[in-house]
Formats: structure tokens, sequence, C-alpha cells
């Protein structure tokens, strides 16, 4: 059964307890649907870890913003994650990974992992039978798919300017839906965090499923 936290501390705590072999970095995943609060959550435990490093998983996007329909989030790179972070960190050999060029539209500068105390790995889809086994925690953000896509899009339209409404109805909602049915990411995980309610004026607050 997975465990309930609803704090980063605790959630750091849990981090701190795990003893990978051979004394490499810990490898931490941080999934949820879109707007749950996925980069917060990895952003403050960062913070908690000292020498921790965080992995945007927007940066394995085959494009930003994602803009086709799957079951799947075929979007996401998967290979190259692996290829790059999710392997070599297993091996405690993780040296580097590239970040996405919107110039070229392809990956492109390298960013150091070397001396991570522990890697974690945020983003979309990141739960699937091929990937599971590389995480050495995986957290799940429990927050409901209409909360979390209510807070994404005023998140998008009140402080980033940039409402992408059709987006968030017409593919990220719907992708979010069915690669939830498909893979049940929730039961693959380790840990279920409930964020605190949001209290920003206006802005939906997140409901723990």
């Amino acid at each position: 059964m997975p465990e309930h936290l609803d704090s980063a501390g605790a959630l750091a705590r849990t981090v701190l307890a795990l003893d990978p072999p051979d004394g490499r970095a810990p490898v931490v995943g941080v999934s949820g649907f879109g707007g749950s609060g996925k980069s917060t959550l990895a952003a403050q435990l960062h913070q908690h870890l000292p020498g921790s490093m965080v992995v945007p998983g927007d940066e394995f996007l085959r494009s930003r913003p994602p803009t086709g329909r799957s079951q799947d989030w075929s979007s996401v790179d998967r290979d190259r994650l692996a290829d790059q972070v999710l392997e070599p960190a297993q091996r405690g050999t993780a040296q580097a990974y590239q970040v996405w060029d919107h110039d070229t539209a392809a990956p492109g500068p390298w960013v150091s992992l070397v001396g991570a105390t522990a890697v974690i790995v945020e983003g979309l889809g990141l739960y699937v039978p091929t990937l599971v086994r590389l995480f050495d925690l995986r957290v799940w953000v429990d927050v409901d798919l209409d909360t979390a896509t209510a807070r994404g899009m005023w998140r998008d339209e009140h402080e980033y300017g940039n409402a992408q409404a059709d987006l968030w109805s017409g593919v990220w909602r719907p992708n979010d839906a069915d690669f939830f049915e498909r893979y049940r990411p929730d039961r693959a995980a380790h840990v279920l965090y409930a964020p605190p309610i949001s209290t920003r004026s206006g802005a939906p607050g997140p409901v723990s499923r």
C-alpha cells in the first residue's frame, strides 16, 4: 500500500531513508496530472534535499507544448529520458542530460548531474512498465483530474498570461484521463502526496483523491 504524505519535509525524510546500492544517489519520480503541482513539489523537495537536482520532464517532450492526442502521453521521449538520466542514475554514473532547444525544436544544451545527492525527475507519463523499475521512489501528486485541470488552466491564464484552454480541454485533459485509465499510475506509486490547498485568489484548491 502506498504511503500518504502531505508535506515536502515528510517526503524528504522518506527519500533520505532510502538505501540504494553502492551508495549511489536515489532516483525519485514526481508525477501527476497536468496542473496538479508536480514542479512545485519537486522544487520544494529540492530545497529540503541539499545537493539534489531536479530534471524537468518538459525537457523530454518531443514537442512543446504537446499538441497530439494519445492514450500514453506519446509526446514524452521516454527512450531519451531512460538513456540520459534514469539508467545512468541507477548505475550511479549519471553525467548530464539535454534540455529542449526552442530554436531548433530538438534536444540542445547539456545540463550536468554530476555530484547530485538525489535525482528528482518530475513530469507527465512517467510510470509506464518500461520505466517504473528505474525509480527508487515513485510519488504521485494526488489531485483529482478536474481540480488539476482547473488549476492548470488558471495558472496559464493568470500567472503566465498564456491561456491555452483549447489544448487543456482538447488534448491535455483527455490525454491525462486516458493515461490514468490505462496505467493507473497512482497504484504504481510508493507515495500519494496531497498538496496543501491553494490560497491564491481565484485559484481552485487541490482535492486529494
